[in-house]
């Protein structure tokens, strides 16, 4: 079952969905991949360095049953590795195995500059892309071969009938935690007290007085990626806390959201709150207190893990 497979650029939350839990990047010796090498994984050739557009060669008729993935370029940094419940940055490209006909390729890979597209590493989402880059690190590149029988559900998705086996060629761009990380500042007098836990879930305690007027926050951790720009499709996990202590949203129980655009913010979000994101660093935690005219404040908690 491949309904996950859809590229970012198409789908994200596809792919986001069931992000819940507590990350794992560790060093890449400690990580144990699910994907095995193959004959086809093997003898694909890639022309291109990593992060150049791929172009490939394979050996035709090459019999496979399951999926196999071979690392076909290693970076020397070997920590941050993608562990259970890691947002891997990708560029990918996907070719027919015979005919060496792409069929996709990410816009990373096309346009410089381009953000990457997202994969969730987790037991509960697995599916080959996300399983290819299990282990990764930043600077790998691997070959991804699909069984036949998810070759045929992949292609159905890119709009094409597979009749051979697709082979992907898919970079690591960057590995991130699943909530933010980084130096811990003291919030502003007359905020809610916000605590995280050893996963990085966080908790509100909301202090004794009404909610002060309008749209307002402050960074409690500061994140060591870039600027999010007012452009960027910022990827989340979210808490959301009435000012009455009732619970409005809690992506860390059902999943990352991708909170949108400062022109096209997600619904849960709403255009006020995703424009206090912008400025922030990727890796970051907003605090923000929302009380507009209608009377509704509530408190969110914001871990910027990526953007799109």
């Amino acid at each position: 079952m491949l309904r996950r497979l859809v590229p970012a650029t198409a789908a994200v939350a596809l792919l986001l969905a069931g992000a819940t839990g507590c990350s794992a990047q560790r060093a890449a010796a400690d990580c144990e991949p699910q994907l095995g090498s193959g004959a086809l994984s093997d003898s694909v050739t890639v022309l291109g360095g990593f992060g150049e557009a791929p172009q490939i060669s394979a050996p035709e008729q090459v019999e496979i049953l399951a999926s196999q993935r071979t690392v076909v370029h290693e970076a020397e940094d070997r920590s941050g590795a993608a562990g259970e419940g890691t947002l891997v940055g990708v560029n990918m490209a996907f070719f027919d195995s015979d005919s060496g006909e792409q069929l996709y390729e990410s816009p990373g890979f096309a346009e410089a500059g381009q953000s990457p597209e997202f994969l969730l590493v987790s037991e509960d989402a697995a599916n080959p892309l996300s399983e290819a880059v299990r282990c990764t690190v930043p600077g790998d590149r691997v070959v991804l071969a699909l069984s036949p029988e998810e070759s045929m559900q992949f292609g159905m998705q890119l709009g094409s009938v597979a009749v051979t086996p697709i082979v992907g060629v898919i970079d690591t761009v960057t590995t991130s935690p699943l909530s933010a990380s980084g130096p811990v500042r003291g919030l502003p007098s007359g905020y809610p007290a916000v605590v995280t836990n050893d996963e990085g879930r966080p908790g509100v305690v909301l202090p004794p007085r009404p909610a002060p007027a309008g749209t307002d926050s402050a960074v409690r951790i500061t994140g060591s990626g870039d600027a999010i720009a007012a452009d960027d499709n910022v990827i989340a996990q979210v808490l959301s806390v009435g000012w009455d202590g009732a619970e409005q949203l809690n992506t860390w129980d059902t999943g990352l959201i991708a909170a949108g655009t400062e022109e096209q913010p997600s619904d849960q979000l709403g255009s006020a709150v995703r424009a206090e994101l912008t400025g922030a660093s990727v890796g970051s935690q907003v605090v923000v207190i929302e009380n507009e005219q209608d009377g509704q404040a509530r408190v969110l908690v914001v871990d910027i893990v990526g953007v799109n």
